[in-house]
């Protein structure tokens, strides 16, 4: 009776972790959960692309919500590539932004380069999709849950 007993708690115990978050955790949950879940959230570009849960807002800009690594690759050898950590910084974007990049046109044997600019807005809220990995590489979608970028508090943004 008692490893009857014991089986049940048991598997009681992996239904309610495997449950462990929904669309309705909070997203201090849902980021916290440990386990095989996956986020798929959109992206801000600041230099790289930085995931919308790990950014808040401050006035008309955004910031990432704490320092990240500043990494340099560096070429060793016969295709080795080392990657050093030489400092981290806060980056930060606006949300209203305009980026100028080139864009190059190859015909024959000549190449045309010319300035595109590009103006956006980032949105504050962003639909992101929460899954689980379960096994082999596959995985299922367990929900979307809408995410608003919040306010930076002071410590954040320096």
């Amino acid at each position: 009776m008692k490893m009857f007993l014991l089986s049940i708690l048991t598997i009681a115990s992996a239904q309610s972790a495997s449950a462990a978050i929904s669309q309705n955790s909070s997203w201090e949950e849902i980021l916290a959960a440990k386990g095989s879940y996956v986020i798929h959230s959109p992206v801000v570009y600041m230099g790289r692309a930085i995931d919308y849960t790990f950014v808040c807002r401050d006035g008309a800009n955004l910031h990432t919500k704490a320092p990240v690594d500043i990494v340099y690759a560096i070429q060793e050898g016969a295709g080795r590539t080392v990657f050093q950590v030489v400092g981290s910084e806060v980056l930060t974007t606006p949300i209203n932004f305009v980026q100028t990049e080139d864009f190059c046109d190859s015909s024959g044997n000549k190449t045309i380069c010319k300035p595109m600019t590009y103006k956006g807005t980032y949105p504050m809220t962003v639909d992101i999709q929460v899954g689980q990995q379960v096994g082999n590489g596959n995985e299922t979608l367990l929900f979307t849950k809408s995410y608003t970028v919040p306010a930076c508090d002071s410590a954040s943004v320096q």
